[in-house]
């Protein structure tokens, strides 16, 4: 069968520019008479009069993609510690990631320690006009946590009530463990938790195993432990971007590279930063590269865990041939070879498998299947029936 296509003299001023040249009937071959092909099935042999090209060598920039998610900057975590032992008797912070404010009262502490320290600065205030002392109480009072406003509430009403506030003294997200986002767990939830409790078993952290930390390490009634961490807090005015990338992609990626990042909230906004760790990673028994990029988000828009993707432009020297000469069939790809020439001038084509690599919107990079002596077909869509099952 065979099949019309485009005349060899279309399109030459783009061929003119394009590496690939083309070779309509200059090629190299003896005449063949077509009867002979022309009984062969035509899914799998195809006599036309298409224009061929020869695969190049060449150095071309592809667009490596990889996807991700969004989590917490772990470096502008800010603890919040708590200076005195005591009990807490009101706890305001109810679950993890919630937001407060700076100066925003967080829970509500009784301490017979702190209490007593504000009852020696109450009667250094009535009973003696020694300021050094005074100053002494006073300062020692701000180390341990109160505030400038309650001191001052401690020196006109003469004291406090028995529960003292523990107030925020930064502005975000509230984390109850250091490093709340190690990626998602086996069953899709965040890795976070209140602690890094260890099994007995194994000396592994819970966390690191997929399992989901309780959040109510933390509670009213318990009593805590002067300089115990209570909380972190973090603001998120700049994230980190997770970024897993493919086994055939991997060794591409280098720390520096530019990155330039798509947000899914604000798709039509994408964000050039740069990577800045490259690190491998084996979980869930599976071995892959992820890289990690520093995001600013200045307003806030950016949420936990909201996905991303991520795209690196990489110049790769390789065999490559025009994106229009490879025709797909579910996952084989093949391209149509010319394998001689009729006395007509007609091209003899067979299909044949070959194993493609990277891809842009002009060329393929092809890694298997052929080589820069062959020629095959430059639109191998035009030499497939729609209607036949094509044999490769």
């Amino acid at each position: 069968m065979a099949a019309a296509c485009n005349p060899a003299g279309q399109e030459t001023d783009k061929r003119q520019r394009s590496p690939f040249v083309g070779l309509d009937t200059s090629l190299q071959h003896d005449s063949i008479n077509g009867a002979y092909w022309n009984t062969l099935p035509a899914n799998r042999t195809v006599i036309a009069r298409q224009q061929v090209v020869a695969p190049v060598f060449i150095t071309v920039d592809f667009a490596i993609s990889g996807n991700g998610y969004v989590t917490f900057d772990v470096r502008r975590s800010r603890k919040v510690p708590i200076r005195v032992a005591g009990r807490i008797e009101r706890l305001y912070i109810r679950y993890n990631y919630q937001y407060v404010h700076k100066g925003e009262k967080m829970l509500e502490l009784y301490s017979p320690e702190l209490n007593t320290y504000i009852d020696e600065y109450v009667y250094l205030l009535r009973q003696t006009s020694d300021t050094i002392l005074q100053n002494s109480a006073r300062k020692r009072l701000l180390l341990l946590g109160l505030t400038p406003g309650q001191v001052r509430e401690v020196e006109q009403s003469g004291g406090v009530s028995s529960t003292i506030p523990v107030y925020s003294p930064f502005e975000g997200y509230v984390l109850f463990s250091p490093s709340p986002a190690q990626g998602m767990d086996n069953t899709g939830n965040s890795s976070g938790g209140m602690n890094n409790s260890f099994d007995d078993k194994n000396s592994m952290p819970l966390s690191a195993r997929g399992t989901v930390l309780p959040d109510n390490s933390i509670r009213e009634g318990m009593y805590l432990s002067k300089d115990q961490t209570l909380f972190w807090v973090n603001d998120f005015r700049e994230v980190w971007g997770i970024i897993g990338f493919t086994q055939e992609n991997e060794k591409y990626i280098r720390k520096g590279q530019d990155v330039t990042v798509t947000s899914e909230i604000f798709p039509e906004r994408p964000v050039r930063t740069s990577i800045q760790l490259v690190e491998q990673v084996y979980q869930d028994r599976q071995k892959f590269t992820q890289a990690r990029v520093y995001i600013p988000n200045p307003a806030g828009v950016l949420k936990q865990n909201s996905l991303i993707t991520a795209t690196v432009r990489v110049p790769v020297k390789s065999l490559v041939i025009p994106a229009s000469s490879v025709y797909y069939l579910g996952k084989v790809a093949i391209a149509w070879v010319q394998i001689a020439v009729t006395g007509e001038g007609n091209g003899i084509f067979q299909s044949r498998v070959i194993r493609v690599g990277h891809r842009n919107g002009d060329v393929v990079e092809i890694l298997d299947g052929l080589s820069q002596q062959e020629k095959i077909a430059k639109d191998a869509g035009y030499l497939a029936d729609g209607e036949a099952i094509i044999q490769y």
